[in-house]
């Protein structure tokens, strides 16, 4: 898949030595928030693209390839401070999770994604929330594709 990225991240990638930093930009989002809680996992508080993402500590694990198993990422954030958490509890469904990747010297244009993601239960303890992460949940497809009705296969109820 083809990916349209900046001459400073290309140049960064190829340099053998660099000051560009890539951070990751954290957005969890649900109907039930006020606002999308948005993170950076930076040691500064981040402005991009008019929104402020708070900097704290975060981990992801991108999914494994393995054969016969459904592709799943996890995301683990500190929970020292305990701001997540409560927010985490109210809510009555699983929240999205939204990814995306820029530089630390050009905030406003995304260098890859935004990724976004199913939240697929959530572990808490006294110190990380951990996510698992999935782009559908093939449980809850339907199956057959398509259902034998007067209005999707009319040739059958003649």
């Amino acid at each position: 898949m083809a990916r349209n990225v900046s001459l400073p991240a290309i140049q960064a990638s190829l340099a053998q030595q660099t000051d560009e930093v890539y951070l990751v930009l954290l957005e969890i989002s649900h109907p039930d928030l006020m606002n999308p809680i948005r993170v950076v996992n930076n040691n500064e508080d981040v402005t991009s693209n008019m929104n402020v993402y708070t900097a704290f500590p975060f981990m992801i694990q991108l999914p494994d390839d393995q054969e016969g198993r459904e592709p799943r990422a996890e995301l683990r954030i500190d929970n020292v401070s305990r701001m997540l958490i409560d927010e985490i509890r109210s809510l009555s469904t699983p929240p999205t999770i939204t990814i995306s990747v820029i530089l630390a010297s050009s905030p406003n244009v995304i260098e890859w994604g935004p990724l976004e993601f199913l939240t697929q239960g959530a572990n808490y303890d006294a110190q990380q929330i951990t996510f698992g992460l999935v782009y559908t949940i093939f449980a809850e497809e339907p199956f057959p594709f398509r259902q034998f009705d007067t209005i999707n296969f009319p040739g059958m109820f003649k």
